[in-house]
């Protein structure tokens, strides 16, 4: 788990001082600030994560249930017809 967790807050860093802050704010920014933008950014990430463990909205169970009936919802004709279609298995 914790190495989920710090390939995530990994990432979001990267893309916040990369891809945002240099790539569309400022592309003239330094190594050293874009570092410290960076660190800022998995900050309030971290906060923002510690926040949201400690009280989780009620509304999260509701979210996930969402995203995986529309998985499920998506997935469900293709497997189907691969199963049952002889065309699709030729």
């Amino acid at each position: 788990a914790l190495s989920t967790a710090a390939g995530l807050l990994l990432a979001i860093s990267s893309a916040v001082s990369h891809d945002l802050i240099k790539g569309a704010i400022n592309p003239n920014i330094s190594e050293k600030n874009e570092l410290l933008a960076a660190r800022a950014s998995m900050s309030v990430a971290i906060i923002v994560a510690t926040y949201l463990g400690a009280n989780p909205p009620g509304f999260a169970a509701q979210v996930v249930a969402l995203a995986f009936g529309i998985a499920a919802a998506s997935l469900f004709p293709a497997l189907m017809m691969g199963i049952f279609s002889k065309r699709v298995n030729n």
